[in-house]
């Protein structure tokens, strides 16, 4: 394969939140959610020796592409936090008997473990650009061929840093947009208005497989209630679907705390997430509930303009702050 006229290839990926469902889309119920406009980035160079290397430009204790944030943690090495990334794509040129050796740098506007989509779109944009290489493709559209390609391989590297996953990270991460979730034998794309969502980092990350973990012994201890909680949540997002449609913010976000409220029930909310939530409300938010995985993470917030003042006063005392967010109808891109 001749790859020496290509000096680099270059891809990016969106990040997403979860607007409706989390947890509950792993026991085939729905979900909405949509990528925003925060993305991953990163840049092959072809290198003469063969294999794979990555590293991180973006350089903070909890970014687990680096060193530092294993010695932090205790790791005796950072193979636990970058071994999965490079062993997703060393077996991709195994597969297809690329001989090549690759740096690979990654930049990302996504803070790590905060229920942000960043290991979905790490994955994604790696698929991208080993896809990229795979096909002689570089700077061309991505055919649908690839693309689905693409998503079924992210999910796959995901899969091997959070151990069981939906898929529904990678797929919105592949394709982009507002896309509704049926137990994911079943994807839609959703038309709304632009929607007034805002962002609060609590600064506590999460490590998503442990809380995944929870909440499956939540079903199988508490599997009658689990089944309610599943139903109520379906019925949320099909709530929600609608009310997107109509453009009636005040619905999406009484349905917003309604949903926060089961995922408070199984056990992925914390006193600091509810004292959040607590302030949004009573400072005139329309909604607001824990987005991703929970027990730290993000804030999802549906706030009007003439609110954001009074809620950023109010959280200046937590130190923390609302950050405007926008639902990116672009998915993975080739650069």
């Amino acid at each position: 394969m001749d790859i020496t006229y290509r000096p680099q290839v270059s891809a990016s990926a969106p990040g997403k939140v979860i607007i409706f469902g989390e947890h509950f889309v792993v026991y085939n119920s729905e979900a909405i959610i949509a990528a925003i406009n925060r993305r991953c980035f990163g840049r092959a160079e072809f290198t003469g020796n063969l294999g794979v290397w990555i590293a991180s430009d973006v350089e903070m204790k909890s970014n687990p592409y680096t060193i530092e944030h294993a010695a932090v943690r205790g790791e005796p090495s950072n193979k636990k936090l970058l071994e999965p990334l490079s062993t997703f794509c060393r077996h991709i040129i195994r597969e297809y008997a690329l001989d090549v050796g690759l740096k690979i740098y990654i930049k990302s506007e996504l803070p790590i473990g905060v229920g942000l989509g960043s290991s979905a779109a790490s994955c994604v944009m790696l698929s991208g650009i080993l896809r990229s290489i795979i096909r002689l493709n570089h700077g061309e559209e991505i055919s649908s061929t690839d693309r689905k390609w693409i998503y079924e391989n992210a999910l796959y590297g995901e899969q091997m840093i959070h151990n069981k996953s939906s898929g529904v990270d990678c797929y919105v991460s592949t394709y982009g947009g507002l896309v509704h979730f049926v137990g994911f034998t079943e994807t839609t794309s959703i038309k709304s208005q632009p929607l007034p969502f805002f962002l609060i980092n609590t600064r506590r990350s999460h490590e998503t497989s442990e809380l995944v973990s929870h909440v499956r012994r939540f079903s199988r201890n508490s599997s009658k209630r689990f089944e309610e909680l599943t139903s109520d949540a379906t019925a949320i997002c099909s709530n929600g679907v609608k009310e997107m449609a109509n453009g009636s913010l005040e619905e999406i976000g009484r349905l917003m705390t309604e949903n926060h409220k089961l995922l408070r029930e199984i056990g992925v909310s914390t006193k600091e997430i509810e004292k959040i939530i607590g302030i949004c409300s009573r400072c005139g938010s329309l909604g607001a509930k824990i987005t991703g995985a929970g027990g730290g993470g993000s804030v999802l917030v549906l706030a009007r303009p003439e609110t954001i003042s009074a809620i950023n006063g109010a959280l200046k005392g937590l130190d923390l702050c609302l950050e405007a967010i926008k639902i990116e109808d672009r998915g993975l891109t080739l650069d």
